[in-house]
């Protein structure tokens, strides 16, 4: 079976490319099957684009093609030998994963979704998440502390909630 994937082949150019045979898993690799998968409007359109001052890689060093993504979700297709977290059939977040019809990760990078009522779409930013998150827990942000969230893009929305959670006050934002 051969796997499919969204490359970004130019700046501001994506095509369907057959990425050809699935590997066979070694022993702690999960192979899933993606049904949705997160653009990030900061990091990754800033590599689409080849944006000179935000792309990682830079200016002239931004080489293309270039195959991006790192939050999605899917359903476990098969399992390696050693894998003990997840099984076929289970519903599981990815991080580190690619715009790929299926994903080929170590065990470590796939986390079973336990809750049925969330849905498949909302799995797929759960690794985004974890950015403001880090953020909010590394500030140590505590009850009736203010805070300031610059930039309002899905990381700045999700901070503004989790700051909220955190019990700040006020929570200025500006974008």
């Amino acid at each position: 079976m051969n796997n499919r994937a969204i490359v970004f082949t130019d700046v501001n150019t994506a095509e369907i490319v057959d990425k050809g045979e699935i590997p066979v898993l070694q022993g702690n690799e999960v192979k899933v099957k993606t049904l949705f998968s997160t653009v990030s409007c900061g990091t990754e359109k800033a590599n689409i684009t080849a944006h000179p001052s935000l792309a990682p890689d830079k200016g002239e060093n931004v080489v293309f093609p270039r195959q991006l993504g790192y939050s999605s979700s899917g359903i476990v297709e098969e399992v390696g030998e050693n894998v003990k977290t997840v099984k076929p059939g289970d519903r599981v977040v990815m991080y580190w994963s690619t715009h790929s019809e299926y994903n080929i990760l170590g065990e470590d990078k796939v986390i079973k979704i336990e809750n049925e009522t969330i849905s498949m779409q909302e799995a797929a930013v759960a690794f985004i998440t974890t950015f403001p998150m880090a953020a909010i827990r590394k500030t140590k942000l505590e009850l009736g502390e203010s805070v300031l969230i610059m930039g309002l893009g899905l990381l700045g929305q999700l901070a503004i909630k989790l700051a909220r959670l955190a019990g700040a006050v006020p929570i200025v934002a500006v974008d």
